[in-house]
């Protein structure tokens, strides 16, 4: 779905066409139309302050002053003036394909932009002043209200599909509650607010597409509303969110689930009964390969891989490059059902294996490394057009053989071990993490007698019983084994019983309270420890008896 950042880049770029064609259409001394020039800039200048997009609204607002001098007749509109505004609408045009990728520097040229319009106009340079300690104050308090009633809104859809699997009208309400929470000036200055915000945006387009809903999509809400919660909270209170919230973390990984990015790939023998068979009876049908990509889509992919780079290397904690990389799958999605010439196994080949480093967490664990596979692939992408095919293929190919190099261990000589903290994946992984803990316990080799001999703890009880002769053989299943059965402790010694098991019961008390206190009560918890607390009752009552 198109994001506010995006849908502000089309609206913007909309008013700017119109802008340059009002101001350089040809209307004698008396200009353009000056009511149009000054609603234009207007409206310009307001949805840069709605999608929060503060410097280039700063740009916009000097080209809304020059604008009403015009209209006023305080400025006439000579050849200087209209040189003066085509400049400004160009450069503002030039900002604005910037928008999705925007740094520090596109707000400096903004600000300059702004400055020497005000100059123009008569005025002094204007400083971009540091906000007022009220205003921030009021801005916490504004997120603070509308981050609870997002919260709230989000409990009444999961409680409304809770109810009715099939009202996803709720979920309207939900995408009309996130719009002035985005509005407000100055929020990507509390993360990973903004980000929480798109991952729930990708969850309502995602629980959208299927009817009826299960219990996952409303417990995927209810955990959005804790996330939001928490973070509202911590902003009002402290002035910032907690970045790696336990609530956070909780709805990232449901979303992940919802998203098909909570587990890795599938094993085709996994989906077999586990019997004899036959598991394949029939040949099956291959999947179709989707329309061949037109260079201009691979052009626009490219970009979006670049601007997602960008975003993950400018993000603060790996919560939020978690929920940034979560946009690459549907540009994956696209690239792996390409054609099938050469340029679209390569294609597939590359979205398959940056899919993989996606869900293996790469761009939390290793984001420079990710970023700069995915630089790499957006300038193979963006390159379509200017190269041969068979040259992007090629190109895309070194990029999927650095991804897969990066899943891989390094090589190691005989008799060395993986770097110490590593958690190498693959099956070489776990023989050599294997292998370290044998040498770390002093275990000896595998031993057929050792495993008759029964398990460890009969084993030393006789070796420490003066009287104990030599082991004895193995004894079948089911059949008396004497002396160690006194090894074998019932798992009833290991429960609480009598007053210990009320006194237990008594000590969960603070964690029901806690619970309750929350803004949102998780009720799978409370209904963990309501249940636990009458299972203690239990043995404390049968142990009297």
């Amino acid at each position: 779905p198109m994001g506010l950042v995006e849908f502000f880049a089309m609206e913007a770029g909309d008013y700017l066409d119109r802008l340059d064609a009002l101001i350089s259409r040809p209307g004698g001394p008396a200009g353009p139309d000056r009511a149009e020039f000054v609603r234009l800039a207007r409206a310009l200048r307001g949805a840069a302050l709605m999608a929060n997009q503060q410097p280039f609204a700063a740009a916009a607002a000097a080209l809304e002053r020059l604008a009403r001098a015009v209209q006023a007749g305080n400025l006439a509109w000579d050849p200087m003036t209209s040189q003066l505004a085509t400049r400004t609408v160009d450069d503002l045009k030039i900002l604005v394909r910037k928008v999705t990728s925007w740094t520090e520097a596109e707000s400096r040229k903004a600000e300059q932009l702004a400055a020497s319009l005000h100059e123009a106009l008569g005025g002094a340079a204007l400083a971009t002043p540091a906000p007022a300690k009220a205003a921030v104050e009021g801005q916490r308090a504004i997120i603070a209200q509308r981050g609870a009633a997002l919260a709230s809104t989000l409990d009444q859809a999961a409680a409304a599909l809770r109810h009715n699997p099939k009202a996803h009208s709720a979920l309207q309400a939900v995408r009309q509650t996130i719009l002035p929470l985005r509005g407000i000036a100055g929020l990507a200055d509390f993360p990973p607010l903004p980000d929480l915000l798109d991952g729930i945006d990708r969850a309502l387009a995602e629980i959208s597409k299927s009817s009826p809903a299960g219990p996952e999509t409303w417990e995927l809400l209810s955990s959005a509303a804790r996330a939001v919660s928490r973070a509202a909270r911590d902003i009002a209170a402290q002035g910032r969110a907690d970045a790696e919230a336990q609530e956070a973390r909780e709805f990232v990984s449901r979303l992940n689930d919802l998203l098909g990015l909570g587990t890795d790939v599938v094993s085709i023998e996994a989906l077999f009964y586990d019997d004899g068979g036959p598991h394949i009876v029939k040949a099956g049908t291959p999947p179709a390969h989707g329309a061949r990509l037109g260079n201009v889509e691979l052009v626009s992919h490219g970009e979006h891989l670049r601007q997602v780079a960008d975003a993950l290397e400018r993000a603060t904690s790996p919560l939020e490059r978690e929920l940034r990389a979560q946009v690459l799958i549907g540009t994956f999605h696209h690239l792996a059902s390409t054609g099938g010439d050469r340029l679209g196994v390569a294609l597939a080949a590359f979205a398959r294996t940056a899919r993989e480093a996606v869900v293996r967490g790469e761009p939390s664990r290793r984001p420079e490394e990710f970023a700069r596979n995915l630089r790499q692939a957006a300038a193979v992408l963006t390159a379509a057009g200017t190269e041969s095919e068979d040259l992007l293929a090629e190109r895309l190919g070194h990029v999927t053989a650095g991804l897969e190099a990066a899943a891989a261990p390094p090589a190691v000589p005989a008799g060395k071990e993986w770097p110490a903290g590593e958690d190498w994946p693959g099956l070489a992984g776990g023989y050599q993490r294997f292998e370290q803990l044998v040498r770390e316990l002093g275990l000896g080799p595998a031993s057929l007698e050792e495993l008759l001999a029964g398990p460890p703890a009969a084993a030393a009880l006789a070796a420490a019983s003066p009287a104990a002769g030599p082991p004895e053989p193995a004894q079948p299943v089911g059949a008396p084994t004497g002396a160690r059965e006194e090894a074998i402790v019932p798992i009833s010694d290991l429960l609480y019983r009598g007053e210990a098991a009320f006194r237990r019961a008594l000590s969960l008390r603070e964690e029901v309270r806690a619970i309750l206190a929350q803004g949102s009560p998780d009720g799978w918890a409370l209904r963990d420890l309501v249940e636990e607390v009458f299972d203690l009752i239990q043995l404390g009552i049968g142990s009297e008896r």
